[in-house]
């Protein structure tokens, strides 16, 4: 006889084929096993554990034959009430009801022990067979309660399916299974593992959502001039995803909120609420920080009018964090009950953050546009010609006093060459009259377009966008000799940049009030008793740049330069000089414009960081839609984070559960022998008391002392002068830590800090999702 027939018959005798149902049960469990290998859902892999349990009860009773011995009834009953607990558990983790589990344990280990008892004492009392029945449905039926309540008014297949096949899990019993269809239980097994599937599809999808959502938000953002349109599509967005049936947010201008936009409310309210007076709950929701769902039963008596007024059930307040403080609230109202999920609440916390973030950066790029029409402004009041061209001689801006004097409106002459705008009075000239061979500076003669003396100031100009230069003339009419000189003082101490004229040593001669209020001082004498070289000009080399400049080319023009107020304070100037010499060559005197460029520098920098930012966000947010791999998002967050604080290495550190052992999922620039050394890091005392009380989330070097031992020698580890770490926090316990380091000694802002704790969170979410 072969070998491997003799294998077959022992194979037969020792294991019983699969039946129908218990085939159908393997291939469900195989299917699960394939479905969170992708999805990684905590209550699926529960429920897997579940089915395997409830697959072992099945299986159990066939390995028994005809007549199945106690013992083995009493290991399936046990099984099965182990498969329907954990299938209890998974419905409580995926509804988030964890404060059930412990009671679900209890009741579970006294189902079990009663079950096992009750078939090997008392297998053929029907009283205790039906108690044993009643025990383990009333779980189920609480299973089945919780997993409606918390998906009620969803319009989801899924938990109405999961359900109910929880009501109809039953372990066998022969005066009641003679009276089931054949074909009901592998049926009802298959509607039970397709109903967890489609839940597990279902919470996929709503994620997918969230994540076009808030990059359809950042996408506003991004492009966002005003702050209406951004607000409007930033509404529309969230009320689809919540199901809301309307949507406002209020914005704080002073102790008031004014509404700023809304989806869905009725008029009358409009007229009655387009602005009110903060009331307690909302500062309570503001001081907190986080969405809160205000039901209109629970509410205070204003906001409860307003809700019965609008015949909402509740209204959702989410707090929009500004950099410093709360700007406002986002607010959805709906009709009908509805159970929140934790991801939703978060994922609201996380687009109000940002809008509050693109808010204030439209009203900073506002007050950057008041700022510059308040120049426009300025230009045009100032009494001169003023003429401005490029390379070619065509007419870049002409300012009010020349356009009223050639009687022209500015269509007429901005983009036409200077030979088809100005007019020819005495001699003839090409390109432009004002243009000089020596290019800048003043000179005074005859006024080739408007007859008499003038006198013009020239000075060159390189545009920041395209790179082309041009010039600026200023001209002045100065036909009589003490009314040129008068309208010239009048000129030197209206222009609202700051004029100057110093000798070679650094001696002020001659200044405009503009400059002195520029550098803070009272009267023109007081600072004119200064040397500016040694007492204004903060920097020598940048002092001596200027010189060799000059020497070389008789004029400096947009050269920025640094100087000290009389209080202390340092400004950013734009310097555009000229020098005079004497009759041997030597320079004597500069003379020039200081622009006062501080403020439009720390605005300009603040916008591009901040862009920098949301730029960053918006990028890790399509990385996330893009890759459900989690080294592969905190891989590319870690160098995100890297490339904008201009970090040389970096690392991300996670923990399993409770395990106080940390390894590193994501690192950077770290050499081969310390990545190796610190692929894993175990804290068994974790990071202090002082950080676990207060739940601080940036650990800088001022937290070095408070640190057990382990924990600082881990956080100094690199040996690099500048570091900083985010702590991932998880309920009251870090579960994960993020860090960038850098050989250049530099000290991280609030900016920085609060960036990479924004960072942070939404990783912290993906890790736990």
């Amino acid at each position: 006889m072969p070998a491997w027939w003799t294998w077959f018959t022992v194979g037969d005798i020792a294991v019983p084929k699969l039946m129908a149902q218990e085939s159908l049960a393997l291939i469900i469990l195989i299917a699960s096993l394939l479905v969170f290998r992708t999805f990684r859902e905590r209550y699926l892999l529960v429920w897997i554990v579940g089915w395997m349990a409830y697959f072992g009860s099945r299986w159990t009773l066939r390995g028994g034959g005809d007549h199945v011995p106690s013992y083995l009834i009493a290991i399936s009953h046990a099984e099965f009430i182990l498969a329907v607990c954990l299938f209890a558990d998974a419905v409580l983790v995926y509804t988030h009801a964890r404060k059930l589990l412990l009671p679900l344990l209890l009741t579970s280990t006294a189902v079990i022990s009663y079950a096992v008892l009750r078939a090997l004492w008392w297998p053929d009392s029907l009283t205790l067979r039906v108690a044993l029945e009643v025990s383990y449905r009333i779980i189920t039926l609480a299973a089945a309660v919780q997993l409606l309540r918390f998906r009620w008014a969803r319009w989801e297949i899924g938990p109405w399916l999961l359900g109910l096949s929880l009501l109809f899990l039953h372990l066998d019993w022969a005066p009641v299974n003679v009276y089931l269809p054949p074909g009901l239980a592998p049926t009802a097994d298959l509607i039970f593992s397709l109903s967890i599937l489609l839940i597990v599809f279902d919470e996929s999808k709503g994620r997918t959502r969230r994540l076009c959502a808030i990059n359809t938000l950042m996408t506003s953002i991004a492009g966002a001039q005003q702050h209406a349109p951004m607000m409007v599509t930033a509404l529309d967005q969230l009320k689809r995803l919540m199901r809301s049936n309307a949507a406002w947010t209020y914005l704080l201008e002073g102790d008031d909120l004014v509404m700023a936009q809304q989806i869905g409310l009725s008029q009358e309210f409009l007229q009655d609420h387009d602005s009110s007076t903060m009331d307690e709950t909302l500062a309570t929701v503001l001081r907190g920080g986080k969405p809160t769902v205000i039901k209109a039963s629970t509410a205070s008596e204003s906001m409860r009018a307003f809700l019965e007024s609008e015949r909402f059930h509740h209204v959702v307040i989410v707090p929009v964090q500004g950099k410093k403080s709360s700007i406002g609230t986002l607010m959805f109202g709906r009709r009908h009950s509805i159970c929140y999920t934790l991801e939703e609440m978060e994922f609201l916390s996380t687009c109000a953050q940002q809008l509050g973030f693109a808010v204030e950066n439209v009203r900073l790029l506002e007050q950057i546009l008041r700022a510059q029409r308040q120049w426009t402004n300025t230009f045009d009041s100032i009494q001169d010609f003023v003429l401005l061209h490029d390379s070619e001689f065509r007419v870049v801006k002409a300012n009010h006093a020349l356009l009223q004097r050639l009687g022209r409106a500015p269509a007429d002459v901005v983009g036409n060459l200077c030979e088809a705008v100005l007019p020819r009075t005495r001699e003839a000239w090409t390109a432009c009259p004002y243009c000089k061979k020596d290019d800048e500076g003043f000179h005074e003669g005859v006024d080739p377009c408007f007859g008499g003396f003038s006198m013009v100031s020239t000075s060159s100009f390189t545009d920041q966008g395209s790179k082309q230069k041009g010039a600026i003339h200023v001209v002045r009419d100065t036909t009589d000799g003490r009314v040129a000189e008068e309208k010239y003082r009048l000129l030197f101490e209206q222009v609202q940049e700051g004029v100057f004229v110093a000798t070679h040593d650094g001696k002020l001669l001659d200044c405009n009030d503009a400059f002195v209020r520029m550098l803070g001082h009272s009267n023109r004498e007081e600072l004119m008793a200064l040397n500016i070289d040694t007492e204004l000009y903060v920097s020598v080399e940048q002092r001596d740049a200027f010189r060799r400049e000059v020497e070389l080319h008789n004029y400096v023009r947009n050269f920025e330069v640094t100087l000290r107020r009389k209080d202390g304070v340092l400004l950013t100037a734009m310097e555009s000089s000229f020098a005079t010499r004497d009759a041997s060559g030597r320079i004597e005197r500069y003379q020039g414009f200081l622009l006062d460029m501080t403020e439009k520098k720390r605005a300009e920098d603040e916008i591009r960081r901040r862009n920098r930012e949301l730029n960053a966000l918006n990028a890790m947010a399509v990385i996330a839609t893009q890759s459900f791999d989690l080294d592969e998002i905190l891989n590319l967050t870690l160098r995100q984070v890297i490339s904008l604080l201009g970090a040389e290495t970096g690392s991300i550190y996670l923990c399993e559960n409770e395990e106080p052992t940390f390894r590193r999922r994501a690192g950077w620039g770290q050499r081969s022998a310390d990545r190796a050394r610190l692929s894993e890091v175990k804290l068994p005392d974790g990071f202090g008391d002082l950080v676990t009380r207060s739940r601080t989330e940036v650990i800088t070097p001022d937290y070095l002392p408070h640190l057990p031992p382990l924990a600082a020698d881990f956080i100094r580890a690199d040996g690099l002068h500048s570091w900083i770490w985010v702590l991932l926090w998880s309920k009251d316990k870090p579960m994960g830590i993020m860090g960038i380091s850098s050989h250049e000694t530099r000290e991280y802002t609030s900016n920085d800090e609060n960036l990479l704790v924004a960072i942070g969170r939404p990783a912290n979410r993906r890790r736990r999702a």
